[in-house]
């Protein structure tokens, strides 16, 4: 029976099932070469690929709108920058300013020689020279109602008097409507949902820093170290695993034997996300013990790591940013659906 089961599914690949990696033939098809089945798999094969990539064009076409409009009026801002306001360019690259003046998480610009490895993916690729300085500009601007960043770009140029050449149209409730998207939309985020994922991931990449590895043994090891007890109030009974220094954004703790001790389940609970020595503040003997025990397995907490901070909030925004860019995407496809059954 199971030699049959095998064979049928063999028969069935190798002759009926269409494979996109060879054109969308069958093996039988490449194997025994038929030229008129290859270029009529070929034509369909390309039609699909045309399909998908009109379908795509489609959605970042309405999607990427702000994008488009920002990039047009960079170069009346970096004008404006240099003969009315010279210290308004020294703002634009500040986080916060951006952050308020435009609701966008990076600088709106940035010197090309100060932006990392990690955020060329943020700024578009051209670079602007502006009172004698080579920029760029960020990338990561957003559609109501996943952000308001339209209307308060048309505000600033508004209130600037920076005149661009293909502005878009704007009415008078415009903006208002837009404020309120975005509550809307962020309302749904206001949940854990969203942070749980960005705590989760924070703790994942903070999990698997570097290559130590260690078995059950080992842990049991550290149990009977710490005398089979809670190593912060010394109870015995059900312990658990406790990361001393904690697996967050804050704490920069790593899932290492150095960085675990065993804890009893109320402690464990109590202490949450607090570091051991905030914990135990004033009983110097047990906060001595995790110490010892840090440095005998060779544990140096990351400690306050600018860079590798930098890093781990990126990878934090990304998550709502991937999750917002799809939200916009699904509604855009949603109300193209509903707009054609109409």
């Amino acid at each position: 029976d199971l030699e049959r089961q095998i064979e049928a599914f063999v028969d069935y690949d190798n002759t009926r099932r269409y494979h996109e990696s060879l054109d969308n033939l069958t093996p039988a098809d490449v194997y025994h070469v038929r030229p008129t089945i290859r270029n009529q798999a070929t034509i369909v094969g390309r039609l699909v690929v045309s399909v998908r990539v009109w379908f795509l064009r489609r959605v970042e076409g309405k999607t990427m709108k702000i994008g488009q409009f920002v990039q047009s009026s960079i170069p009346a801002i970096f004008e404006y920058c240099e003969r009315q306001d010279p210290a308004e360019f020294v703002r634009l690259q500040d986080t916060r300013y951006s952050k308020e003046t435009f609701d966008i998480n990076y600088p709106f610009c940035r010197p090309v020689d100060q932006i990392g490895q990690t955020d060329r993916v943020r700024y578009w690729n051209r670079d602007y020279v502006v009172n004698g300085i080579s920029v760029r500009v960020t990338s990561q601007w957003f559609n109501p109602p996943t952000s308001k960043s339209l209307p308060l770009f048309r505000r600033y140029l508004v209130q600037r008097g920076i005149a661009v050449a293909h502005p878009l149209p704007e009415t008078a409730s415009d903006e208002a409507q837009s404020d309120a998207a975005v509550r809307a939309a962020r309302g749904r985020y206001k949940g854990n949902a969203i942070g749980n994922a960005q705590n989760y991931l924070v703790r994942n990449i903070l999990s698997r820093l570097g290559d130590e590895q260690f078995s059950a043994v080992q842990w049991q090891e550290v149990v009977e170290e710490f005398g089979r007890a809670c190593a912060y109030y010394g109870a015995e009974g059900e312990l658990v695993m406790d990361h001393v220094v904690p697996i967050n954004k804050q704490a920069l703790g790593e899932h290492r034997l150095g960085n675990l001790a065993p804890s009893c389940r109320a402690c464990n609970a109590r202490k949450s996300e607090q570091d051991f020595r905030d914990f135990l503040a004033g009983d110097q003997a047990r906060i001595a013990a995790i110490e010892a025990h840090m440095i005998k397995y060779g544990y140096r907490p990351i400690g306050d790591h600018e860079q590798l901070r930098e890093i781990i909030d990126l990878a934090h925004q990304d998550v709502r940013h991937l999750a917002d860019r799809y939200v916009a995407i699904i509604n855009t496809v949603l109300r193209g659906e509903s707009g054609e059954e109409k």
